[in-house]
């Protein structure tokens, strides 16, 4: 479930601000990293759950706000944005090796440590609360944008930035809040992800492969598509590294995509996007 939790910030940023967001993954270790110093600084490991996402918005609201919204003025290349993140991955990536080194942290998390017991399976805390948090926050936002104002608004500018702003949207706005969105789900699943490993500057590239191969299995810019793609992986994965080779589990993942481009280039649920 962790994986749906990151490919959805990914397909919301693509889906409606149409920029394929390189530095997803670092974004995810930012929140790996917030999580880390704030239970180093004695705070319960269940509140980074909510405070580390929370700051990690703010940062995608500000890189959206001083980098990408720049570049979608006319003349400027298509390819500005995805450079953009691009720069911003190794910049990322940069800042953690200065502040935190190369080597792996630990976030200290004693409920992971704990089993429960349900319908005579043990199930360890730690993906108990993965898959807790995770059903929530999708269920959440899969309400949010069907249900409220701006979830509308959001859909409109995903269909047709043009015409949604001839209807009164503020575009501008809902660019900044899916960034936030976006960014605040890539941290949550990097607090969520962290106590099952480790986290170090690096982990934020296997992290963007995952989020890009389940948004093109689902979908790309479709939410259930990225839950659909999540679940699929993490499924394929968890089969693939018990009954065949452990060596070769993250291979099937990648054949998935071959097979869903070959037979269905724009995803399980993806669908014919409008430019705008």
């Amino acid at each position: 479930m962790g994986y749906v939790l990151m490919a959805l910030g990914l397909t919301l940023v693509f889906g409606i601000g149409r920029v394929i967001n390189f530095a997803h993954g670092e974004l995810y270790t930012l929140g790996a990293f917030i999580a880390v110093v704030l239970v180093q600084a004695s705070f319960p490991y269940l509140s980074t759950l909510l405070i580390a996402p929370l700051l990690a918005g703010i940062m995608g609201m500000l890189i959206e706000r001083l980098i990408i919204r720049k570049m979608r003025g006319a003349g400027t290349s298509i390819w500005a944005p995805f450079l953009a993140t691009l720069a911003l991955l190794v910049i990322f990536q940069s800042l953690y090796l200065i502040i935190f080194g190369p080597d792996p942290h630990i976030l200290q998390n004693s409920f992971g440590y704990t089993s429960i017991d349900l319908f005579s399976l043990t199930v360890m805390g730690q993906d108990a609360l993965i898959a807790g948090v995770s059903i929530i926050v999708v269920a959440a936002l899969i309400w949010f944008m069907h249900h409220t104002s701006y979830g509308a608004a959001m859909r409109a500018v995903s269909q047709d930035r043009d015409t949604a702003l001839l209807m009164g949207v503020d575009v501008n706005a809902i660019y900044a809040l899916t960034w936030y969105l976006g960014v605040a789900l890539a941290a949550l699943a990097g607090v969520l992800v962290t106590p099952e490993a480790t986290v170090d500057p690096y982990i934020g590239r296997i992290v963007l492969l995952k989020g890009i191969t389940i948004v093109i299995v689902g979908g790309l810019g479709s939410v259930e598509g990225a839950v659909l793609g999540g679940l699929m992986l993490g499924l394929i994965e968890s089969l693939a590294g018990t009954y065949v080779s452990p060596s070769f589990k993250d291979g099937w993942g990648y054949a998935l995509v071959i097979l869903v481009l070959v037979f269905r280039p724009r995803g399980l649920l993806g669908q014919q996007l409008r430019r705008g």
